[in-house]
């Protein structure tokens, strides 16, 4: 579990530092695509689970629900059609 925090962290600070570089949306290709596949998240917010360091469906999908409340803009309404959707796959709530 401290493992995973620290690489959490990590993918956080990187993208923050990728921000601070000035790096265009251009370098990061359908950064949007793969995680507009799961419900719940369109367009105008997968920014911020991409900014939170979730760049891919399974990482968000392998979240806590308390990491997932986290990230600005998503509530426990977002994290409940999540797990309903999903079948509750994740047991680390």
């Amino acid at each position: 579990m401290l493992i995973k925090k620290i690489l959490l962290n990590t993918k956080r600070y990187l993208f923050k530092i990728l921000s601070i570089l000035n790096i265009q949306k251009e370098d990061f290709p359908d950064k949007c695509e793969n995680l507009t596949s799961i419900p719940g998240i369109g367009t105008k917010n997968c920014n911020n689970f991409y900014e939170a360091g979730y760049l891919t469906p399974e990482s968000i999908i392998s979240a806590s629900d308390e990491e997932l409340l986290t990230i600005p803009g998503v509530g426990i309404s977002f994290v409940k059609k999540l797990r309903k959707t999903l079948g509750g796959c994740n047991l680390k709530r």
